[in-house]
């Protein structure tokens, strides 16, 4: 059971989640799904190409009556239960997506909080249309913390807690995510390998040194309690500009 301020969660088999007591509908995402991201995607066979890797819960309420606040104010929240696995050397990792432009020059952001496990987020500033990365960002979260996805940054969850990862997010219900750069490219500029050691993707010339952030996002209970109290403090969401200078990377 994990226990926070917005309701009780429980896993059960094959990743299936309920809230309060309530089974979620989830999609899957498959090993097979995951094949154009792999640093050895040569690591996929027939037998194991239909393995459940995670499971996304979207538009989450608690509360019924807690859905029209979530409407007005153009956010959804979602829930995320990963395996923890190994694909080859490494650990389970998410396909990873961009965002696309809430404002010209800004692309939409997106709050991260782990629940249960440990998670590392691979996040990099990706000229769109091209292979060249400008800035690449390793961000440690356990239970807890939160993590914001700067405008303009793509990213890449990582499952290193030895147990299935339990994360939600806030983020605008206006767009969809696009995870073709990801594809195109084999993944990340970095892989994350089993040991911690971040290699190089060769489909990236040469990607700039990674830099480790600790920086977290402030929380007071968790962020579905915190947005239902006071849905105008996550305007950003959907308006960038109004993100602080230290998370707004973008600018």
């Amino acid at each position: 059971m994990i226990n926070y301020p917005f309701g009780k969660l429980e896993l059960g088999e094959g990743l299936a989640l309920t809230l309060n007591g309530m089974p979620l509908k989830g999609e899957p995402r498959l090993l097979r799904d995951l094949k154009p991201v792999l640093r050895n995607p040569a690591f996929v066979n027939d037998q194991n190409s239909g393995k459940v890797l995670y499971m996304m819960y979207r538009s989450v309420v608690a509360d019924p009556m807690h859905s029209e606040t979530f409407r007005m104010h153009s956010v959804r929240f979602d829930l995320t239960v990963m395996d923890y696995c190994l694909l080859d050397r490494e650990p389970n990792k998410t396909l990873g997506h961009i965002h696309p432009e809430a404002m010209p020059g800004l692309s939409y952001p997106e709050l991260y909080q782990v629940l249960n496990g440990r998670a590392v987020y691979l996040l990099q500033r990706l000229q769109r249309g091209s292979a060249q990365v400008s800035d690449f960002l390793v961000v440690e979260a356990g239970p807890g913390d939160a993590v914001l996805i700067p405008p303009n940054y793509g990213h890449v969850t990582v499952n290193v807690g030895g147990c299935p990862l339990v994360m939600a997010n806030l983020v605008s219900n206006r767009f969809s995510s696009d995870y073709g750069p990801y594809k195109e490219l084999r993944g990340a500029s970095y892989y994350l390998l089993e040991n911690g050691e971040l290699e190089p993707n060769p489909n990236y010339p040469a990607p700039p040194k990674p830099t480790r952030s600790d920086a977290k996002y402030p929380v007071s209970k968790d962020i579905y309690t915190d947005f239902i109290c006071c849905p105008k403090s996550y305007s950003f969401l959907n308006d960038p500009t109004r993100i602080g200078a230290r998370y707004c990377k973008g600018q």
